[in-house]
């Protein structure tokens, strides 16, 4: 019996080391269990990060549910619930999470947000901006979003923050010198240039190096609207807004400040003091529009894209064009090849211009910060949300390139609004050096003095909500061509300086001055 006992030890002892070795081979043969962080790309991107679902290295997690709004051109397509599940049980393994996401137009962004908070209604992640959808200091100082303190970042999202250069980061300070935003590491830097379809250069032979302003492309609509009759030679709507360009000034759509290029004293300039300089322009539009060159439907079509989505817009115009982004606005124009021309320097608008916002009041701040976490360094969970599933909306052509599926379902075309770019698929018809590209871009770029000045708007808040009130009124007339501007401009002057525009600006000038003397400016 003592022998039995003795040999049923011995057994057992044995099947335990044989089945230690087995769990160690399995572990050891794992192709994913790399953490898919992506060290931030200096003078080129790192492949460094895994494609495939990496295994979840987290304690255990009580499960939690997420929110997450995000602004697209279009409806991502029939597929989004389907991704989404994927999404979700690919979450569940890396935090024991599911995240409900809530894809909404750029028109619908604003309003739904804002609605979202007036009413306390329950979401955890937002995508927010410098000086667009979302705008960062505004929603700050309503008390919006959370703040993000380097505690909180340094356990929920390390591996992001290692991926951003440091010498970047200042950029993303609110007035109050604290952060409230996590930065979408992409292009950092902003381009304004015209987007023409291809088909109509070559037809017409455009020289489009000789197309330097928006002025410039003045023939060329004449021409299209003379011989083209189904085409809309200058597609505008109210989102698209803004093709004036000044080059004696410094800065760029969404700067807090714009000063003259020759001004060592970098003195403040604003609308008020510029208007008349822009009349010429506005008459311009106005000739445009009553010349049929631009959609009549402009000042009231809110989303310019839907127009463009019919394949028949040769002209329109984007505000931040990157290497490679041709081919998201050839989905968007109705599968046209297009040409960026720009008409405006490169300024470098560091990497605030796109960031993901904790809801002050998620009530599961840590977890939502570890999903922004994985968003900008799980190359499978990004290129998920980006792109759908693999064999069912792409096929994956090699490790750089895939191919997405026409008619498959999922079509959200916005990788710049789910986390870190550099961890993108290529698509076709981009070069394989686009990322080397976006970072020459980034470099190049011109700085602007004011790189991290912030407007504290308390003092002003009454002052500035009148003053949108009334550029809701008349700008996108305006800037439409659908007004008489030699009447209406005197008129949009006269109620900004009734609504308190003078006070304002004397207050973003005081901050301003204060900022450069901080700097040595001044």
């Amino acid at each position: 019996m003592v022998n039995n006992n003795k040999k049923n030890r011995l057994i057992a002892k044995l099947l335990s080391v044989t089945l230690l070795f087995v769990i160690l081979a399995a572990c050891s043969s794992n192709n994913n269990g790399n953490n898919n962080a992506t060290p931030a790309p200096t003078t080129e991107p790192t492949t460094a990060a895994s494609d495939a679902p990496a295994e979840s290295t987290e304690p255990a997690l009580d499960p939690v549910k997420l929110t997450f709004i995000y602004p697209v051109a279009a409806d991502p397509g029939p597929d989004q619930k389907l991704v989404n599940e994927e999404i979700n049980k690919y979450l569940q393994e890396k935090i024991n999470a599911t995240v409900e996401l809530k894809p909404l137009t750029f028109d619908e962004y604003e309003p739904k947000l804002n609605a979202m908070l007036a009413a306390n209604e329950n979401f955890d992640i937002a995508w927010s901006s410098k000086g667009w959808l979302g705008n960062y200091q505004p929603y700050i100082d309503r008390g919006a979003y959370l703040e993000l303190t380097d505690d909180m970042i340094a356990k929920y999202a390390p591996e992001a923050r290692a991926n951003i250069p440091d010498k970047f980061w200042p950029d993303m300070l609110a007035a109050d010198g604290k952060v409230y935003g996590f930065p979408i590491y992409q292009v950092a830097a902003k381009q304004k240039s015209l987007i023409i379809q291809k088909r109509f250069i070559d037809k017409y032979s455009l020289d489009v190096s000789t197309i330097h302003s928006y002025s410039d492309i003045e023939p060329f609509l004449k021409t299209l609207k003379e011989n083209e009759p189904d085409v809309v030679p200058l597609g505008l709507a109210q989102n698209s807004r803004g093709m004036y360009i000044d080059p004696k000034a410094v800065g760029t759509d969404g700067s807090p400040v714009f000063y003259m290029k020759d001004d060592p004293a970098y003195t403040l300039s604003t609308f008020l003091n510029t208007a008349n300089d822009r009349l010429p322009y506005f008459q311009k539009l106005h000739e445009w529009y009553e010349n049929g060159y631009i959609n009549q439907d402009a000042p009231v079509l809110q989303n310019i894209n839907d127009l463009k989505a019919k394949g028949n817009v040769a002209v329109s115009i984007e505000f931040t064009s990157k290497p490679g982004g041709e081919i998201g606005e050839k989905a968007i124009n109705g599968g046209n090849d297009v040409v960026y021309v720009p008409i405006s320097d490169s300024y470098f608008t560091g990497i605030a211009s796109a960031m993901h916002v904790v809801n002050k009041s998620s009530k599961n701040p840590e977890r939502a910060l570890m999903l922004i976490n994985l968003l900008n360094t799980d190359k499978y969970l990004y290129n998920l949300i980006c792109n759908g599933i693999e064999g069912t909306h792409y096929k994956k052509v090699d490790d750089t390139f895939i191919e997405p599926i026409e008619g498959s379902g999922y079509t959200p075309n916005g990788d710049w609004v789910f986390g870190n770019q550099f961890n993108a698929y290529l698509k076709p018809g981009q070069a394989a050096d686009t990322w080397q590209k976006t970072i020459e871009l980034n470099d190049n770029a011109v700085v602007l003095a004011s790189s991290g000045f912030t407007v504290n708007e308390e003092s002003v808040k009454a002052e500035i909500a009148n003053i949108n009130a009334v550029k809701n009124e008349y700008e996108t007339a305006l800037e439409t061509g659908a007004v008489d501007p030699n009447k209406v401009l005197p008129e949009y002057v006269s109620k900004l300086k009734a609504s308190g525009a003078e006070k304002v600006d004397q207050e973003v000038a005081k901050q301003w001055d204060a900022f450069l003397t901080q700097k040595g400016l001044k």
